[in-house]
């Protein structure tokens, strides 16, 4: 056998032993899934559609597992279930172990908000702002790329940034990104630590960059820092809006950013002035969209429109993001005030897999994989939702993440094996 046919062997032998040991791998999970939740079907837990719409982000995996490029970017955005970050948290959790950890990523401050905020970070002010969420009207204060904006009028305010570490990760970030109103009207900002005020000094008026961001790089990792209001020019500068920071540690790996609004349905992005244009900073490479429960909750619900909104949405986000792939995820069955099933959802389920039949892009099918209409009452019973069968127990979101990261994972190294 020559040097050529015995390479050849023994790369096929490799690789279908990856393969086994891959299949063995899921079966494990699988089997540990079905003995303590046998009414989740993890059968079909997969990227449905995937072979289509991921093969560009399959590929920037490929090529960052290999050293090819230092970073894939995902944004994940959607409603209360993602606002939370128990469901994508685990997600990103499980992607930065790995494929590398390039820092916690977006941050946007609901504390200062008045509203809940995940447990990876905490956002704390001397002050009160003014806060708007997408899902509420008002003409006076935008909407940018986090679904929440807060601005202030205090000279004197401050808004404090603290990462926590989560199992495995450490997010201190040596970058920081500031997305906020660059207007000749808004304050500038003193970058401090409890230890070293100045770290850096932002330039509202300045338009170095883009229209909505300010970077500074930091000497050292920091795990905390607070941006300071500072009044320049008294006649001119009146006010400071900010729309969300971002958090990098300039290493090699993954940034999985999530945009999640209490309540949120697609219409409240696409109703958003400054989210594509923000959102477009990023660069993502991957673009999670997990909603449809808020329209279908409605006694109202209208599948045509719920259609249209859906393609509202993504159609303007694949114009500003060309070459970001996309996938939907279907809303989780729910119930009704509590005690009445909601056929809707199943509706809504239908709509999303529909549309990504017809645009090429891949889902998620969380509706069917979690057992389909009704199940919401077995998952409520085995203590993985809250008492209102709507939103679900931090136990609960973190399964969903687990099976989430495993369908991607399975697409993944499925196409690395046809690649390769």
């Amino acid at each position: 056998m020559n040097i050529r046919k015995t390479k050849r062997v023994f790369s096929f032998s490799f690789l279908l032993l990856i393969a086994v040991l891959r299949v063995n791998a899921q079966q494990t999970f699988n089997d540990s899934i079905e003995k303590e939740y046998p009414f989740v079907c993890t059968e079909f837990n997969e990227i449905e559609n995937d072979s289509v719409g991921l093969i560009r982000f399959y590929s920037k995996l490929l090529q960052l597992e290999t050293s090819n490029i230092p970073r894939v970017c995902v944004v994940h955005i959607g409603d209360s279930h993602i606002q939370a970050d128990f469901f994508s948290g685990k997600v990103r959790q499980d992607l930065q172990l790995q494929f590398g950890n390039a820092g916690r990523g977006l941050v946007i401050p609901y504390h200062v908000a008045r509203t809940n905020e995940p447990n990876s970070y905490q956002t704390s002010t001397n002050s009160k702002w003014q806060v708007r969420r997408n899902v509420v009207k008002n003409d006076t204060i935008p909407i940018g790329l986090s679904g929440v904006t807060i601005k202030s009028m205090d000279t004197s305010a401050i808004l404090r940034i603290k990462v926590l570490d989560q199992p495995g990760l450490d997010y201190s970030f040596t970058k920081v990104t500031l997305f906020h109103d660059k207007s000749i009207n808004a304050f500038d900002f003193i970058v401090c630590d409890d230890e070293n005020c100045v770290l850096g000094y932002i330039n509202s008026s300045t338009q170095t960059g883009s229209n909505f961001t300010s970077s500074e790089h930091l000497l050292k990792p920091m795990r905390e820092i607070y941006f300071k209001n500072y009044q320049r020019d008294s006649v001119l500068q009146k006010y400071s809006q900010v729309y969300g920071i971002l958090l990098e540690n300039g290493k090699p790996g993954l940034l999985y950013n999530t945009v999640g609004v209490n309540g949120a349905e697609f219409r409240h992005f696409n109703s958003s002035e400054y989210f594509n244009e923000q959102m477009a900073y990023l660069k993502p490479d991957l673009i999670i969209i997990s909603m449809g429960t808020n329209e279908a909750y409605s006694t109202k619900f209208d599948n045509f429109k719920f259609y249209k909104q859906i393609d509202s949405l993504v159609s303007t986000l694949k114009k500003m993001n060309p070459t970001a792939d996309f996938l939907l995820t279907t809303p989780a069955d729910s119930y009704r005030k509590r005690k009445l099933k909601n056929p809707d959802m199943r509706i809504a389920r239908a709509t999303i897999q529909d549309y990504c039949y017809h645009h090429s892009l891949a889902y998620w099918d969380l509706y069917y994989i979690m057992g389909g209409y009704g199940s919401m009452l077995v998952w409520f019973k085995k203590g993985l939702t809250a008492k209102d069968k709507l939103h679900f127990s931090s136990k609960g979101y973190a399964l969903q993440g687990e099976l989430l990261y495993r369908a991607l994972k399975n697409g993944y190294l499925d196409y690395k094996e046809h690649t390769h």
